[in-house]
């Protein structure tokens, strides 16, 4: 059997059962273990690869702000650095 927590080699039944069973006990109002939400987790990003490398180095850019501003990389790096957090959204 394929590891449910390798997305690369999840297999199909593993997959589908992941989702239904996630679903039917949302539905129902029932918690979810962490065991199946991570198998959910690793269905829904079955063979994902996008992306830059964890600890890769981000290309100089420079566009707008939602004010019509001109940002650089430079502009929005601290003397810490800068952390960029991107989330997948089911509305965009």
């Amino acid at each position: 059997m394929n590891d449910p927590a390798s997305p690369a080699t999840m297999d199909s039944a593993i997959k589908a059962d992941a989702f239904h069973q996630t679903l039917a006990k949302m539905a129902a109002g029932e918690k979810l273990d962490p065991e199946l939400w991570n198998r959910f987790v690793a269905a829904q990003n079955d063979g994902l690869r996008t992306g830059p490398a964890v600890g890769s180095r981000v290309p100089d850019f420079a566009l707008p702000d939602q004010d019509g501003r001109t940002r650089s990389l430079a502009d929005l790096t601290g003397p810490n650095g800068l952390l960029l957090v991107f989330t997948r959204s089911a509305d965009w």
